[in-house]
C-alpha cells in the first residue's frame, strides 16, 4: 500500500482535533475513517471517468 505525509497548519490541525475530539477518536481515526474516504469519493480519476458510463441504465426496456 502506497503511503504519504501530510502536514497541516495550525489551523486546520485545530479544526481535525475539535472534530475527532466530538467522535471520541484520534485524529488518525478520522483521517483514515472519514477525510480519506471522503476526499477519495469526491476526487477519484476513476470515478470522473466511470461517471458518463454509470449514467445510462445497464438494461433496456
Amino acid at each position: 500500500m502506497p503511503k504519504f505525509i501530510m502536514s497541516l497548519r495550525d489551523e486546520a490541525y485545530q479544526v481535525l482535533q475539535l472534530e475527532a475530539a466530538r467522535r471520541y477518536i484520534t485524529i488518525q481515526e478520522l483521517l483514515r475513517a472519514v477525510i480519506i474516504p471522503e476526499w477519495v469519493d469526491q476526487n477519484s480519476p476513476v470515478q470522473e471517468a466511470l461517471a458518463p458510463r454509470l449514467a445510462h441504465p445497464l438494461i433496456r426496456s
